[in-house]
């Protein structure tokens, strides 16, 4: 669900502040954000608030000092102005509340992407609910899939496009400019939108790629249903469908 976006003037290439976990294979986290951003004729800022290992047996992280957080958006911020905000993997409330008093003042598009889990199933964050839910306000996007939506609704799970659709409806109503529920994790043949297509263990970090491909668009003052269009056809051609 969507709001028509206020007006604003078109940027050509939109500054993108990437916050989130540094994945050393790129598959998912920063190193896919900042791909996406460059795909989508942006410039990333990333912002690390945690280092993660992540491989076929190795699962394991560590936060990034509030105070670095911080510093690392204030410097960014002292080199030029910065368009959007797409948040990823956030540790705990220590960086969230670094992130947002690193950005004080500032009044541009926020992409919340509420990475909880890895794709292998490992925890990532410490937030809760309510950590999330208490983001919303006027320009502030939410991008979680099926699971995680379901979680900040505090149901068991979305059984279809349709239990999506309205936890979507929901979860706007709490004051979020926009929410786009992702239908990977849904079963079936389809996503709502389109034919399933298969994704390989290569092809990880879709989520990362959609919400930061989505933050660039709005940060470039694309209107929301266009950008939410841009994002979905940078995935499906991550996933080799044209």
């Amino acid at each position: 669900m969507a709001r028509v976006a206020r007006g604003s003037r078109i940027r050509s290439a939109p500054r993108v502040l990437l916050v989130g976990g540094l994945e050393a294979s790129g598959r998912a986290g920063l190193l896919a954000d900042a791909e996406a951003v460059h795909a989508r004729r942006g410039v990333p800022l990333v912002v690390a608030a945690a280092v993660t290992a992540q491989g076929r047996r190795t699962f394991s992280w560590t936060p990034v000092a509030p105070a670095l957080v911080e510093a690392q958006i204030r410097a960014l911020r002292e080199l030029g102005p910065i368009d959007a905000v797409k948040l990823g993997m956030i540790p705990d409330a220590s960086q969230l509340r670094a992130v947002q008093r690193a950005l004080r003042g500032t009044r541009v598009p926020w992409v919340v992407d509420p990475v909880v889990r890895a794709s292998s199933g490992g925890r990532l964050s410490g937030l809760g609910r309510r950590d999330y839910l208490d983001l919303a306000g006027p320009d502030v996007w939410l991008t979680p899939n099926a699971v995680e939506a379901a979680w900040l609704l505090g149901v068991r799970t979305l059984k279809d496009g349709d239990e999506a659709g309205r936890s979507a409806e929901l979860l706007e109503a709490l004051g979020f400019e926009g929410v786009v529920v992702k239908g990977g994790h849904l079963g079936g043949r389809t996503v709502v939108d389109s034919t399933r297509l298969r994704r390989g263990p290569e092809h990880r970090g879709t989520g990362c790629r959609f919400a930061s491909a989505l933050a660039t668009e709005l940060g470039r003052g694309t209107t929301p249903v266009r950008a939410v269009a841009r994002a979905r056809a940078l995935v499906r051609r991550f996933l080799g469908s044209p």
